[in-house]
């Protein structure tokens, strides 16, 4: 299994503006699981500390395989929030992705 973490800096000026914007990644994302094979789990959360610095939200999901992990990003649904959401929401990110 393999699990792929994204941090979002995103944009807005204050709490409410970032909370709008992750829940337009959440619900654009969390949908994708049971439509693309291989993709096991996906949950998107907020940051809750407050701590200046810190991402504003995270991205976990769980993939059955490296395949999986590839047909997940080249799949046209995750392709679309890439190119319509994401630029939109989104001032900077950082991936990881590792075996479990």
């Amino acid at each position: 299994m393999i699990r792929h973490i994204v941090l979002f800096t995103l944009q807005g000026d204050d709490d409410a503006a970032r909370a709008a914007a992750t829940e337009r990644l959440r619900e654009s994302l969390e949908p994708l699981v049971g439509v693309i094979p291989g993709l096991r789990s996906l949950r998107l959360d907020a940051d809750g500390s407050g701590v200046a610095g810190h991402w504003h939200a995270a991205l976990t999901s769980e993939h059955d395989s490296w395949e999986a992990l590839a047909g997940y990003q080249s799949h046209p649904d995750h392709q679309r929030v890439l190119r319509e959401v994401i630029p939109q929401v989104a001032l900077d990110k950082a991936v990881v992705d590792y075996a479990l």
